[in-house]
């Protein structure tokens, strides 16, 4: 902790949309401090490495289309590594690709005459990607509201497709089978989807705040300071400490947020995740695509082969294979455990036999569940002077929800400073 007790901005959270907040400030000359209260940066986006292994907290990807992260962060450095356009979809035992033809034209026709969803529901993707990819962003989040699901069906999507594609591919996005989520977030992830590379850093995911927070001044970043409440302009640590700043950033997550602004109205639900990671013999599976269930019912709703995408997440002549669960609490972790092994021998065969598990993911915040109505909320803090909020569930619950949340708040101090 720097031993200054008066800052021009304190940013409580040293997650993506803190992160971003405190870059962009110090971008226009404005010095801030970050008040973390772990011993890293990065929030929900971290990567653990056990033996050898790099291991995201939960299954996540950067989808290099997002505009907040093209205009923060250095791709080339991030070493990023970029999964197969399109997925593999398991369809009466066997699996079926189905590819992008936009970017992959020799595929075309496979796609085409794949027996997931019908000739008409793949005209009908087409027509969806030209939709969500027209207009702005900003007219994109303007659009009429309402559940995926009612949205895809007046669509004119087939019940095939929602079950087989949609629910474990939006699912797998928004950690939510039940197609509930605005049809504005639909077509956002659509779009980014279409316009961009799926990728992750050859670090990990985590590597994405680190950069991040490489680009802030030496000590702005002040780990294990948990804050607990805010009096005026004075932030209250749970050593006693105490800081005093012009302005104040609130970066946590919903609920944290709604605890130290007094806010309950605030609070957010949230969707749960549950991933596994499996480190095997180099695996004869050599595709770099994401894997869905298609039109089984195993507990399983995604997989990759994740060093076939990245082989820096594995040591040598090794394989790491990420499995993401679909929500059931029904199942204890043991017995999702036993089924998820027993489906991934339906899909590869004997080799899963040495596929040993590494390590669990029980994620119980995984993202924000929100409506987006209105779809993005002001970063100034209503009755309570010089004080902002960001994170993802101020607009969309996502990497670039995030990092655009916290551009927006240092938007808001900077005009603030200017106007006085």
């Amino acid at each position: 902790m720097s031993n200054a007790r008066h800052h021009e901005v304190i940013i409580i959270g040293g997650g993506l949309a803190g992160l971003s907040c405190a870059v962009q400030l110090a971008n226009s000359g404005v010095q801030s401090a970050v008040l973390e209260a772990t011993d890293r940066v990065g929030g929900r986006v971290r990567s653990d490495v056990i033996n050898g292994f790099t291991l995201d907290v939960g299954f996540q990807v950067l989808l290099t289309a997002y505009p907040s992260c093209q205009e923060l962060l250095d791709y080339s450095a991030l070493r990023l590594r970029y999964f197969d356009p399109g997925a593999l979809i398991r369809q009466s035992g066997q699996f079926t690709e189905l590819a992008d033809p936009w970017r992959n034209p020799s595929k075309a026709w496979a796609t085409i005459t794949n027996p997931v969803g019908s000739l008409a529901d793949k005209l009908r993707i087409w027509r969806l990607r030209s939709k969500t990819c027209r207009g702005s962003l900003a007219e994109l989040y303007q659009r009429p509201h309402q559940t995926t699901e009612e949205y895809l069906r007046d669509f004119g999507f087939s019940e095939r497709m929602l079950n087989q594609f949609f629910r474990p591919f939006i699912g797998g996005v928004f950690l939510d089978e039940s197609l509930s989520v605005s049809s504005r977030m639909l077509e956002f992830v659509f779009r980014m989807f279409s316009m961009g590379g799926i990728a992750i850093p050859a670090d990990g995911m985590a590597a994405i705040p680190r950069q991040l927070a490489e680009k802030l001044p030496r000590g702005s970043v002040n780990f294990q300071s948990s804050v607990v409440r805010l009096e005026g302009n004075r932030v209250i640590l749970a050593d006693g400490h105490s800081l005093t700043a012009d302005h104040i950033v609130i970066a946590t997550e919903s609920n944290a947020a709604a605890r130290l602004l007094e806010l309950p109205e605030i609070q957010t639900s949230w969707s749960e995740t549950t991933t596994l990671y499996y480190a095997s013999p180099q695996c004869n599976e050599k595709h770099k695509s994401l894997i869905l269930r298609g039109d089984e019912n195993g507990p399983i709703q995604t997989a990759t082969i994740i060093s076939n995408v990245a082989e820096e997440y594995a040591p040598k002549k090794t394989s790491l294979v990420s499995v993401s669960l679909s929500p059931n609490r029904e199942r204890t972790s043991d017995e999702s455990e036993l089924l998820a092994k027993q489906q991934l021998t339906d899909w590869f065969g004997e080799q899963v036999c040495d596929w040993e598990l590494l390590q669990t993911y029980q994620v119980p915040y995984g993202l924000p569940a929100i409506d987006m109505d209105p779809v993005i909320r002001s970063p100034e803090v209503r009755d309570r002077q010089n004080t902002y909020i960001c994170g993802d569930h101020c607009e969309t619950p996502s990497i670039e929800g995030a990092m655009h949340s916290g551009i927006r708040a240092a938007a808001s101090i900077l005009k603030r400073q200017t106007s006085i």
